[in-house]
């Protein structure tokens, strides 16, 4: 597992429930799937689904993924890894927040699809993933996922492209997480919420 750092403006996470710092570091750590874990997924349903969107397939608890996973974050706190799961399709997905995960770290685990890159668009940071790949972010932080080299997504591209399948999951905000993702309180930072607008190409601020 490895740490990765945004090199951006800090920014203020708002929700109902929430006023808090946006992690200032990314996570990342590579797990190859099981064969049943494969299996899993490409037994989901592949079509239907709009292009450029996420769309949940269920969620889902298991403990010996939940095991395998908390075993590659080994930075991180087994405690704070949530049991359930929840499978997520895209046939790319244009830039935007998870804002609805105001209390939450976010992570991904890439099950099968086409090599792809998880872009930040904020930090300019494009993160390349394949099945195994394991990213853990903010839901606040600004990103999408787009082909292989690409900075700015266009529906085009993915037209005809199978769909990345991903096993998405939480990390509880503790102490020690905080600490690790910098979560620190930051003056002057820009508030973000549900309400920000995204532009979906660029993932600038509209």
């Amino acid at each position: 597992m490895e740490w990765l750092t945004l090199e951006a403006p800090p920014l203020l996470a708002g929700s109902t429930t929430t006023l808090r710092p946006v992690a200032r570091r990314i996570a990342r750590a590579f797990r190859e799937p099981t064969t049943d874990l494969l299996k899993r997924a490409t037994a989901l349903p592949q079509s239907g689904g709009t292009v450029g969107r996420v769309r949940s397939a269920g969620s889902w608890a298991d403990p010996q993924v939940h095991l395998s996973l908390g075993e590659a974050l080994d930075l991180l706190p087994r405690s704070a890894l949530r049991q359930t799961f929840e499978w997520y399709l895209c046939r790319g997905a244009h830039f935007h927040t998870d804002a609805h995960y105001p209390d939450v770290l976010f992570g991904v685990w890439y099950i099968t699809g086409p090599s792809v890159d998880i872009v930040f668009a904020r930090a300019r940071l494009s993160i390349p993933v394949r099945a195994g790949s394991i990213v853990v972010f903010d839901p606040f932080e600004v990103h999408g996922v787009l082909k292989s080299g690409a900075s700015e997504y266009r529906a085009e591209d993915y037209a005809r492209t199978e769909p990345s399948v991903f096993a998405g999951f939480e990390i509880q905000i503790d102490p020690a997480v905080r600490t690790a993702f910098d979560l620190t309180e930051t003056h002057g930072a820009r508030l973000l919420s549900s309400s920000t607008r995204i532009a979906a190409a660029t993932g600038a601020y509209e």
